[in-house]
């Protein structure tokens, strides 16, 4: 009890360090992270919605949990905007630009979220800066499986699948079932189909 009682005041110090250490945040009521959850977004944009959960402890988990739950902002007027319901497990979200998590997704672990590709594929021009980032918008219940990558310029439309594994890519229509690498539509999911309430990789 005095244990549990512990870690929910050390839970309460660490969301106020984050409010001061990233000036230009919104939490939602009922926002909640375990204590190795990692924030920084200096004085970019970070909306996070109500009921948002940032889960960073294996325990309870029903996968592997390679890392905590990791959300970046490190490029002045980047911005990130997680909708309201969501839960997002021991993921990695790395913003330059825009990324958009739209209501009630769920992200499994080990996911990577990345606008950027890091660096310039010219050699000559590494050194010079970074490649230009592009915007990453996922739609409204949409679900992510474990261990995908989704990269810069893509959008995933409402209640779409997100198969475990995949490397995501692109634009995808509401409702999408993705899968592989190259990820590709499979099909569109009716509202009865199994697959809508049961994806895979959660």
């Amino acid at each position: 009890m005095l244990a549990r009682a512990a870690v929910y005041f050390f839970i309460k110090i660490k969301l106020f360090i984050l409010k001061v250490m990233n000036k230009n945040t919104d939490f939602g009521k009922s926002f909640s992270f375990d204590v190795s959850t990692k924030i920084r977004a200096g004085n970019n944009k970070l909306s996070i919605g109500e009921n948002v959960y940032l889960r960073s402890n294996p325990r309870g988990y029903h996968a592997g949990m390679p890392f905590p739950t990791t959300i970046l902002l490190d490029k002045e007027g980047a911005e990130c905007f997680i909708g309201d319901n969501c839960r997002i497990n021991g993921a990695y979200l790395h913003c330059q630009k825009k990324l958009v998590i739209g209501k009630n997704s769920v992200i499994a672990s080990g996911v990577h979220i990345i606008d950027s590709n890091g660096h310039i594929l010219n050699s000559n021009n590494r050194t010079k800066g970074r490649d230009i980032p592009a915007d990453i918008i996922i739609g409204e219940n949409v679900w992510i499986g474990l261990n995908s990558v989704i990269l810069k310029a893509t959008i995933i439309g409402n209640n779409s699948v997100v198969a475990a594994g995949s490397i995501v890519k692109g634009e995808y229509p509401a409702n999408s079932l993705i899968q592989g690498n190259p990820a590709k539509l499979v099909k569109i999911l009716e509202i009865e189909d199994e697959n809508c309430n049961s994806p895979q990789g959660r």
